[in-house]
């Protein structure tokens, strides 16, 4: 009754927490149909892909090459991951110190801890690229659900490396200091990803072919840099190979990681955050409200990850820059394709402000203070609304400033579309902010994938309000698509 649990009890209740953390069980009353659905729709997607795949053949050459330039960004979007996710497990829960002054092993803590992370980094690419291995297993090409152990392969390979990279970093860096190295790689993986998906818009293609034909597999298959690429192909040797270095990785890490994974855990403990004196020295501004309005603002500037994060949002600022800068038409509105930036910005001011009010609400860990406190009981939603509106107004000047001086008479739109979706998003926001990033290490994530949906819902009823108003003819450039 007494005996120490094993590894298989220790990794179910490690399934079981990160299970209960994820989005879709904090959120199920509102999710689980929808995501039911767009379950069924993807995999609707994927065999009609499949089918296209086996009716136009790609020369096994160039599969192996797209297969191996998915499995590179894949690894890089699982790393960064993973080296958040490892944090977390040391950092949020407060429970691993507990299990290691049980009488468990270190090392199979370890060995769980690195499992779990591998299965919810896996999770979501083995749901997304499944769909394809299922539609072309269902047209008669069964290696297409390889996609599944490979999947996994890699994520065993990413765990066990982000481990040992956050051990090592945690010997030279904050907790705080790591985490942000991993949102930081994020950042450059999905930035790297844009541009590349850029490139025919400013390379000739010529050089394009040339630089594709170059990383092109030669006779033997590439060699050991194309391993799993093959593996990911059905190749069986491949694929056992594959599966076996993998787990080779993994068990190297475990055994030479189990004592500094216990010294690093026992410093996490003991670690707290450092602060500034001029930030402690509890002086106020003037003002109850200028006072809580300065306190959301370093909020939001102290959210983990808050510039990758606008970064990513801000995306739709790339055609907009294009399109000011000349090197971009849009027809089907007035100026030369000038009209297509309101509703562009509109969406983009919608989607920052339902983030910016997101990471406030979460951020909030003592709204009982405020409730006590002797000012009007709306003041704090008022000062969260003003910090959240001033942001996203701060990170839109630029591209203001480039429509008034090229396209003056789109302004009154513009500002009548980002006044809408400010007050629509922001209201929005306060009752249910989306799911986020968890603040701070030990608190609790807050928000609903419904607020996500909706928010995306009414950004695009804006935009395609302020497209309406602004464009004579709104459908004129799908009519010119299809001619």
């Amino acid at each position: 009754m007494f005996a120490a649990p094993g590894a298989p009890w220790l990794l179910r209740h490690e399934l079981r927490v990160l299970w209960r953390g994820s989005i879709l069980v904090r959120t199920h009353r509102h999710v689980i149909l929808p995501v039911l659905v767009v379950g069924v729709l993807f995999q609707g997607i994927g065999l009609v892909l499949a089918r296209a795949m086996l009716a136009h053949p790609i020369p096994q050459a160039e599969m192996l090459l797209a297969a191996n330039i998915n499995l590179v960004f894949l690894f890089i979007l699982m790393f960064s991951r993973a080296m958040t996710a490892s944090i977390d497990v040391i950092y949020s829960r407060g429970d691993a110190d507990f299990l290691l002054a049980s009488p468990i092993p270190p090392g199979r803590v370890l060995a769980v801890r690195m499992l779990g992370v591998a299965t919810s980094i896996a999770a979501p690419w083995m749901l997304l690229g499944g769909v394809l291995g299922n539609g072309l297993a269902a047209c008669g090409q069964v290696w297409g659900l390889s996609v599944y152990p490979m999947f996994f392969a890699e994520a065993l390979l990413v765990a066990a490396l982000a481990f040992a990279v956050v051990v090592v970093l945690l010997r030279f860096m904050s907790p705080q200091s790591t985490r942000r190295a991993g949102h930081t790689l994020a950042l450059l993986t999905g930035v790297g990803i844009f541009i590349i998906g850029q490139l025919p818009r400013f390379l000739p293609q010529a050089e394009l072919a040339r630089f594709w034909a170059a990383l092109l597999p030669g006779a033997d298959g590439g060699g050991l840099g194309f391993l799993f690429a093959r593996g990911l192909l059905g190749q069986g040797d491949a694929l056992a190979a594959s599966i076996a270095f993998a787990l080779a990785g993994f068990c190297a890490v475990w055994f030479c990681l189990a004592k500094p994974f216990a010294d690093g855990v026992i410093t996490a403990a003991a670690s707290r955050p450092r602060g500034r004196a001029d930030r402690q020295s509890g002086r106020f501004r003037g003002s109850a409200f200028s006072a809580t309005l300065a306190k959301d603002m370093r909020l939001l500037g102290r959210f983990p990850g808050v510039v990758a994060q606008i970064i990513y949002r801000s995306l739709t600022l790339v055609p907009v820059a294009l399109i000011l800068a000349g090197r971009f038409h849009f027809g089907g509105g007035s100026g030369g394709g000038m009209a297509a930036t309101a509703p562009l910005l509109v969406f983009l001011a919608g989607q920052l402000g339902l983030f910016f009010i997101s990471v406030l609400a979460g951020c909030e860990t003592i709204p009982d203070l405020a409730a006590t406190a002797p000012v009007p009981p709306a003041l704090p939603r008022r000062a969260a609304v003003a910090a959240s509106a001033y942001a996203t107004i701060f990170i839109l000047a630029v591209p203001l400033i480039g429509v008034m001086a090229r396209a003056p008479a789109l302004m009154p739109a513009l500002i009548l579309g980002i006044s809408g979706v400010l007050f629509s998003n922001l209201l929005l926001g306060q009752r249910m902010p989306i799911p986020l990033v968890r603040a701070g290490f030990g608190k609790t994530s807050t928000g609903t994938v419904l607020g996500l949906i909706l928010g995306v819902s009414v950004s695009s009823v804006w935009s395609f309000i302020i497209w309406v108003i602004v464009a004579p003819n709104p459908l004129a450039w799908l009519l010119s698509t299809n001619n």
